[in-house]
């Protein structure tokens, strides 16, 4: 497997600094060549235990905009992320790119950080490693926000998939940037995109407001959430009224040119009872996963809306999209791009405040068991304050289906 070799800069320069406490003895990157350590023996905390085998770490959050290194431009909240996981020395190695929001416009730009043992990060000194577009022009000029990550072994490159924000000219619409090392980006000329702008099917997604890649065999899979509406409406109310999220499938072999299916992989439930998920699927996160004699299986987990609320601005001409009832849910499927089901018709047990506030899931297999990060809304033990940040949750790989 190709590595790139800034990656290996950095963690060879942290832990000789000193910035990573898990770069220590126990859990040296040259020492885990010969075995691989338990996150319980190599983090500082311990996990609770949820329902369905779930375990949720107690030092929450992992990452918040109330950490010591966050910088100003960050300190307004924690927004969503992605994360790879690669191997320096047969060691695990995590990079994360995350959204942070200044504190006097509000807007969004995207940052960098680096862990070896997944709970204590390190953001890099020349945060933010993508900024907003400086041209009043630019479809990024009021925000930039991760969407999904993926990286090219052949070619050694990492891609990044977000959305930007032009309040005035387009509102939140989708782009891509590539780098060499992570840190340095060049935003695509093609930007913005829009990958379902050719297709009739009223069912399709009309703009798409979350992602997550994986790279098979010169392929990039992109799972795609954004909103749907219905096609004919008599009135802007009713246009409101049924506006959700779901979640469609699209591929590409160069990052901007993509094979689109028509038609979602997955549907919110349409209230079919109280379900977690009655107006929105949103922000999938898949892995693959396989006993090595039967092919590998997709899974998928995703954000569950239980209200998706819209509503129109008519001084901008926009339509502003938020949610309410947030909870984790998962599928799978044989394919990536059909067949998807659900495995349960209950969330994922993460909340055991029972907040309904977990969104945004990155899922990695790892050592057997299934890590899933998360945004959640914390709140600091002096000052009561709710603010944003990132939740961890493990469990024990296959979980048994019940339904």
């Amino acid at each position: 497997m190709t590595r790139p070799t800034t990656a290996l800069l950095t963690v060879v320069l942290l832990c000789a600094s000193g910035g990573l406490s898990s770069c220590d003895d126990e859990y040296s990157y040259v020492t885990a060549v010969e075995y691989r350590p338990d996150i319980h023996d190599v983090v500082d905390c311990d996990f609770e235990p949820t329902e369905q085998g779930w375990e949720r770490y107690t030092c929450l959050p992992v990452f918040s905009d109330r950490d010591p290194e966050a910088a100003a431009w960050e300190s307004s909240g924690i927004g969503d992320f992605d994360i790879i996981q690669r191997e320096i020395f047969g060691a695990p190695f995590y990079q994360m790119w995350y959204s942070g929001r200044g504190p006097t416009s509000g807007s969004e730009e995207i940052g960098y950080a680096v862990s070896m043992d997944a709970t204590t990060w390190r953001r890099h000194p020349y945060n933010p490693v993508l900024r907003v577009g400086e041209r009043d022009s630019d479809f990024d000029k009021d925000g930039a926000s991760v969407g999904c990550m993926a990286f090219d072994g052949r070619l050694g490159r990492y891609h990044l998939w977000y959305t930007g924000t032009n309040s005035v000219a387009s509102g939140t619409t989708f782009g891509h940037a590539t780098s060499v090392d992570g840190l340095v980006w060049l935003k695509d000329l093609q930007n913005p995109l829009d990958p379902f702008a050719e297709v009739t099917d009223p069912r399709s997604i009309s703009r798409v407001w979350g992602c997550d890649a994986l790279y098979e065999d010169g392929v990039f899979h992109l799972w795609v959430g954004g909103i749907t509406r219905p096609g004919e409406t008599t009135n802007l109310q009713e246009l409101l009224e049924q506006t959700h999220y779901n979640i469609g499938y699209m591929s590409t072999v160069d990052g901007v040119n993509f094979e689109v299916r028509n038609d979602p992989v997955l549907l919110h439930s349409e209230h079919r009872g109280p379900q977690f998920d009655a107006e929105g699927v949103h922000k999938p996160s898949v892995f693959t996963f396989g006993d090595g004699v039967d092919q590998d299986r997709y899974w998928m987990l995703y954000a569950g809306y239980e209200d998706v609320i819209a509503t129109d601005d008519p001084g901008s001409n926009l339509i502003f999209i938020g949610q309410d009832g947030q909870e984790l849910g998962l599928a799978s499927s044989n394919s990536p791009d059909a067949d998807w089901q659900r495995v349960s018709s209950e969330p994922v047990a993460l909340d055991t405040a029972s907040t309904r506030t977990l969104d945004s899931p990155r899922a990695l297999f790892i050592n057997g068991r299934v890590h899933v990060f998360f945004t959640d809304t914390f709140e600091d033990p002096d000052s009561g304050e709710e603010f944003s940040g990132i939740g961890l949750g493990i469990a024990p790989f296959p979980r048994e289906e019940t339904e």
